[in-house]
């Protein structure tokens, strides 16, 4: 989960930074802009739509992983400020489960998890740490 985090934030980022440019433009570069950008997330999802095909329609899943594909696009619209290109529509509840960063799971006893573990008994090392006598 912190890492979908931080790279939310990057996104996020990314975005502003990108709005703020945007903002520099005259408005008749922002159109040939916002030409370019809905050029590109067409061309980008026609080429994820082909060869997402290829990969899942044995598997019977193509329809979740394009709804996934819609949903990165208007995620990343978001980011840069924009309303979002796709209809929006429910993918496989696993993934979104995955994309939610309020839950969390860990294991204690196999120390695995989907997120990090901060350590709450912290000592400092000492030089005797480090020998080893075999007595």
């Amino acid at each position: 989960r912190k890492i979908l985090l931080d790279e939310s934030i990057h996104g996020v980022f990314t975005g502003l930074d990108a709005q703020h440019l945007r903002n520099e433009l005259s408005e008749s570069e922002k159109q040939k802009a916002d030409q370019e950008m809905y050029k590109l997330l067409n061309d980008l999802y026609l080429n994820e739509e082909s060869y997402t095909k290829m990969l899942y329609d044995d598997l019977g899943i193509t329809e979740d992983v394009l709804n996934y594909v819609k949903y990165n696009g208007n995620k990343a619209l978001s980011n840069l400020g924009f309303e979002p290109y796709f209809e929006e529509r429910e993918f496989n509840p696993i993934i979104e489960n995955a994309l939610d960063t309020t839950t969390k799971n860990h294991d204690f006893f196999s120390v695995k998890g989907d997120g990090y573990v901060l350590a709450l008994n912290v000592e400092a090392l000492q030089d005797d740490d480090f020998v080893f006598d075999n007595k």
